[in-house]
């Protein structure tokens, strides 16, 4: 993060409306916050298309939210400094804005390069905001655009299985996981902007720090991702190195902490299940233990565990939710529960999916199978006299379906959520485990750490993996590969036999 946004002047985002379709409008004022900004005016420079001139090593994004609870209405001034990401002179953006895939939910008033006083041409289809810049944006040159709108939370959907959106609100709180103005990715020679799917999390996003600032009202409590600072009603977070930015909102949290091993631990749970607050801050304190040893640090100074009214777990960038279901029927006490499975669960993506990045839409099982099998490791090491309890009920269990499918596919191949589950998160895991078990866990451990460490920070995909397994064993893993993926893998040579086609 550059000086430039921590050490910053005060300034307001005063943005003029617009219709749908861009057109100028009169200007109008929204309830504001006070956002942290860096001097950008000093650091344009001026033409038809101000670039910046100290280009950011990453997006960076200032979030200016005032919330309005009671309503589920997220009103937010929004800029976005980043260096154009096609690699060729382009004279267009687009992003992803995730709420806005249900019609009517986002009023999108404006966009702009930053300093400008004419508002730029848009489109907004479905998720997807297209944006025409008013001069050409060659490769390597930066600028900062500013956004204006407002969306409001939908209610929270009733789902069986893992899907549905990761923003919305139930009678307790209000969560928005993916819900900003989101520079969609340029892969391949094209813009991501996947269409979404009701399974998974069909996300895309990459690398960026966060300034945000949220203004709630009295007596409801924000928790977010990243160092928090808070001025009353103004609650403010920074949090670099991040795949996402969300945060959760309650009138009835009840908040408990604990810090180990240099990291605060905070849980914000509703008031009737408190009584699992040891065991949930115990649990996620022993888990970044763990897969520190294992892999690398915790990147961050606190890691936040927030109950939501939706019915799953859900993995965020130094925080996690936790589905106020999940919680039913835990006494506090013992490990033989959903709740501490699945909090070990989401504190395993702060490794895989936040540190290590990969393509959550065409890739899920690099993030999720890792997961699951840090669930695995846990059990094991913390609570061995119930390890087979948690592979016979998760993983083997008659009631989860038939244990079928292939676990490489993309999201939009799995017929429904159980299919998804039953290859990925199931099968997923049994890959891993049987790799462990013809290499030996030691050895699986190793290749493991090399992999995260060779891949801190990147989009990683499964050649990186098996390129990471054949620096630490030559054992030939073929026909475990051709078990479990329903595409070719060209696999390195020393884990095949040195096989037709193989990779050297």
């Amino acid at each position: 993060m550059r000086c430039a946004v921590v050490c910053c002047s005060i300034v307001v985002f005063a943005l003029a409306a617009c219709t749908r379709t861009g057109a100028s409008g009169k200007p109008i004022l929204i309830p504001t916050a006070v956002v942290r900004s860096g001097d950008i005016v000093g650091r344009l420079i001026g033409g038809a298309l101000p670039t910046l001139d100290d280009p950011p090593e990453r997006p960076l994004y200032v979030l200016n939210v005032t919330l309005d609870y009671a309503g589920g209405n997220v009103h937010t001034q929004q800029r976005i400094e980043f260096v154009n990401p096609t690699g060729q002179t382009t004279s267009e953006v687009k992003f992803n804005l995730p709420p806005a895939r249900r019609a009517g939910a986002v009023e999108f008033r404006d966009v702009r390069i930053f300093g400008q006083a004419e508002p730029l041409p848009f489109e907004l289809t479905d998720a997807v905001l297209t944006v025409q810049l008013p001069a050409p944006l060659p490769p390597g040159k930066a600028i900062a655009m500013t956004f204006n709108f407002t969306f409001k939370v939908p209610l929270q959907e009733m789902i069986t299985g893992i899907g549905g959106d990761d923003t919305s609100r139930g009678p307790h709180s209000l969560m928005c996981g993916h819900w900003y103005v989101m520079l969609a990715p340029f892969r391949d020679g094209q813009w991501d902007t996947p269409a979404y799917v009701p399974i998974g999390d069909p996300y895309t996003s990459e690398l960026a720090d966060y300034e945000v600032s949220i203004l709630a009202p009295e007596g409801v409590t924000i928790a977010g991702g990243g160092d928090e600072m808070r001025d009353g009603r103004l609650w403010r977070y920074s949090l670099p190195k991040a795949r996402v930015f969300a945060f959760a909102a309650s009138d009835v949290y009840e908040v408990d902490a604990l810090e180990e091993d240099g990291v605060t631990f905070i849980h914000y749970v509703y008031p009737e299940h408190r009584h699992t607050s040891a065991a949930v801050l115990n649990t996620a304190a022993r888990a970044v233990r763990l897969f520190t040893r294992l892999y690398g640090p915790y990147p961050y100074r606190t890691l936040r565990i927030v109950e939501t009214g939706r019915q799953q777990g859900q993995e965020y960038s130094a925080m996690v939710g936790i589905g106020a279901t999940i919680y039913a029927g835990y006494s506090g006490r013992g490990a033989r529960h959903d709740l501490i499975a699945t909090t070990v669960h989401e504190v395993a993506h702060q490794w895989w999916f936040n540190v290590v990045g990969n393509d959550q839409i065409r890739s899920p099982w690099l993030d999720e199978a890792f997961a699951r099998y840090g669930e695995l490791r846990f059990y094991q090491e913390y609570y061995d006299a119930d390890a087979d309890w948690w592979y016979g009920h998760f993983i083997l269990g008659k009631e989860r379906g038939r244990l079928t499918g292939a676990i490489d596919l993309p999201l939009s191949a799995y017929p429904d959520s159980r299919a998804y589950i039953n290859a990925v998160y199931r099968r997923g895991l049994m890959f891993l485990n049987d790799i462990r078990k013809q290499v030996g866990t030691a050895t699986l451990d190793a290749a493991m750490k090399d992999y995260y460490q060779s891949q801190i920070y990147k989009i990683a995909d499964q050649d990186a993996f098996f390129d990471a397994l054949a620096r630490h064993t030559s054992e030939d893993l073929s026909g475990l590969v051709k078990g479990y993926f329903a595409g070719a893998v060209d696999l390195p040579c020393r884990i095949s036999n040195n096989a037709a086609g193989c990779r050297r």
